[in-house]
């Protein structure tokens, strides 16, 4: 059967021949059974279950942790081989400012130094090689949205994984630091798709019990890519020749052909072929993503996913320009999504995590011997693992925004105590500040770095998932700038340099307050509520302070209230006890009346 068969539409005027290709897929016993026979149009699209999409979403509600790992595994894994691409993104930015200790990378790339009486690589090489990877990273943030609008998450990320594996030869093969700056400025480009892809993708195809696991996840991959970075610069920094740092290029290479396969045996997200009225094919990626054998669940997930669109797209216009669909972002409910989103990734940028890059030349600078500083580098990426993971059971107990809000004010006080321990310069500072450092590295990584992937991922709409987070991320490439060339100077990378050392905790301390303070007055919490109750949160215009899925169903329940009212009106249809204006294009995408008994 072709997709078209599956679009056929089911209203008045629908013919017998297309009736009969449209009810080719029906729910199956169990799922009909327990459904009741209110339907709904999908936009001229064919019906749906209203009923079988409310089952599924109390069904997801109430799924144990257990549950929803049995009943999601297929899914858990494809999101994992997503989510892997953000471990090579991880592991490239880290391993550059990680290989700025690696003397034969110096030696190579670097000027002598008559105070050290060896070769270093110059501040402002420092400073622009990092810089170019983020240029390139925000092109790449750029071109995701068009590029995922027109062929889909899933070729995008092949695309860029192809272009990896070009672009890897760069560096590798760089014969000057000017060569080596190119490299990094195309490789950056791919890792921008990443950062969007990635978490866009594990949203829309996870569970309400898996989405935080999943979307938090990302956060873990680029603790892993970090992790991977700091122990092949420790264990190739001892070589005297140009492998030193050869070695560590040449294992992006092994990455790309793993993820390449991986990404590629994985569906397409349903939710965009949704959006693009491609019904037959949601529904063949939804029945990958389940539990084998499982068409129940299938029909389900699908009908709660096409309840979830209807009920954004029933607040938009069918006669929108390229330009309207672009900005829609930037007004009404929406732009407060995006501004909450974009402050989020911001207050992640600013609240002192860029220190943790540049840890082997903070823990010199306090007094530590350059391979001690690499050896103790190591210990940050581990405490970042086991952050978070614990803030998985974290988030089941207290929601994001709690976890959000407080993480902050225990970074501001690990931050001053940080910059304190350097008051007194030897070599004692040095491990206490080193050991300050990995204990605000563990509280990051159990608060700020997991949960902000969680709340940007659940805060964007579905229609704008993807443009959303792309816009946030790009001013979350921006505000790194800040860092690129500020925390160099703070920590005396120059001899231009402020040297403020460890002190600069002070600082990002200053800074973590600023964010608690804007997170108490505007960051949500999303915990346990879904993608349509997010909606009608946002569209009531609810106080941050006051969302919870409680909240969200008294919303409904007095939607739904007010709707039985008006359900008779000729030129409305009710769409899960709440009222769906019609759309402003043909008749056709209106539901009859007969049509939603």
């Amino acid at each position: 059967m072709s997709n078209n068969d599956d679009l056929a539409p089911r209203g008045p005027h629908a013919s017998g021949d297309e009736e009969k290709a449209t009810s080719t897929h029906r729910p199956p016993t169990a799922a009909r059974e327990n459904a009741t026979s209110h339907h709904t149009q999908f936009f001229g699209e064919g019906e749906y279950d209203q009923h079988l999409a409310h089952l599924a979403e109390k069904k997801e509600r109430d799924m144990t942790f257990k549950d929803a790992v049995i009943g999601d595994f297929r899914l858990i894994m494809y999101s994992l081989g997503f989510s892997g691409t953000i471990i090579m993104e991880g592991y490239g930015l880290a391993l550059l400012t990680y290989l700025f200790s690696v003397d034969p990378f110096n030696a190579k790339y670097g000027v002598f130094d008559t105070k050290t009486s060896k070769n270093e690589l110059e501040y402002k090489w420092k400073a622009i090689l990092p810089l170019l990877a983020q240029l390139g990273s925000i092109l790449g943030v750029g071109l995701t949205a068009p590029l995922v609008n027109i062929i889909g998450y899933k070729r995008t990320v092949l695309l860029m994984l192809t272009l990896c594996a070009a672009f890897a030869f760069v560096p590798f093969f760089a014969p000057n630091v000017l060569i080596l700056a190119v490299g990094f400025l195309l490789q950056g480009i791919p890792w921008g798709v990443f950062q969007v892809v990635s978490p866009a993708y594990s949203s829309e195809v996870a569970s309400l019990q898996m989405r935080p696991i999943l979307t938090t996840w990302n956060n873990l991959c680029w603790i892993i890519g970090q992790l991977l970075a700091s122990a092949v610069a420790f264990a190739f920094h001892g070589l005297p020749s140009a492998w030193a740092y050869r070695v560590p290029f040449g294992l992006n290479w092994a990455f790309i052909a793993f993820l390449f396969c991986a990404i590629a045996a994985a569906p397409e997200s349903p939710y965009w072929y949704l959006k693009k009225h491609r019904l037959g094919d949601a529904r063949t990626a939804t029945k990958k993503l389940v539990r084998k054998g499982s068409e129940e669940r299938t029909e389900e997930k699908l009908a709660l996913m096409q309840h979830a669109i209807c009920h954004e797209m029933k607040h938009v216009a069918d006669n929108q320009t390229r330009w309207q669909k672009t900005s829609a972002m930037f007004r009404g409910v929406d732009r407060r999504r995006t501004e909450i989103a974009c402050a989020t990734w911001i207050i992640q940028a600013l609240c002192g995590s860029s220190l943790i890059g540049w840890a082997p030349k903070l823990f010199e600078s306090a007094g530590m011997e350059s391979g001690k500083a690499l050896a103790m580098n190591i210990g940050l990426p581990c405490a970042g693992i086991v952050g978070t993971v614990a803030s998985w059971w974290l988030m089941q107990k207290m929601g994001r925004r709690q976890i959000f809000f407080w993480g902050l004010i225990s970074m501001a006080v690990v931050l001053t105590v940080c910059g304190s321990a350097t008051l007194a310069r030897n070599s004692a500072s040095g491990f206490a500040a080193g050991a300050v450092l990995v204990l605000y590295t563990a509280i990051y990584d159990l608060t700020i770095g997991p949960i902000c992937y969680s709340i940007v991922s659940e805060i964007a709409s579905v229609r704008l998932r993807t443009q959303t987070i792309s816009f946030a991320r790009g001013l979350y490439l921006a505000a790194n700038l800040f860092n690129l060339f500020l925390t160099p100077k703070m920590l005396g990378m120059d001899s231009e340099g402020w040297r403020w050392g460890a002190r600069t905790g002070f600082l990002y301390a200053g800074c973590c307050g600023i964010g608690a303070l804007y997170t108490f007055y505007r960051v949500p919490e999303t915990k346990d509520i879904s993608v349509r109750g997010l909606s009608i949160l946002f569209h009531e215009k609810v106080k941050a302070r006051k969302f919870s899925a409680k909240k969200a169903a008294e919303l409904e329940k007095s939607q739904g209230a007010a709707a039985s009212k008006t359900s008779s009106s000729d030129n409305t249809v009710s769409v899960l006890d709440e009222v769906v204006e019609p759309k402003i294009a043909s008749p056709a995408r209106v539901a009859s009346p007969k049509n939603n008994n």
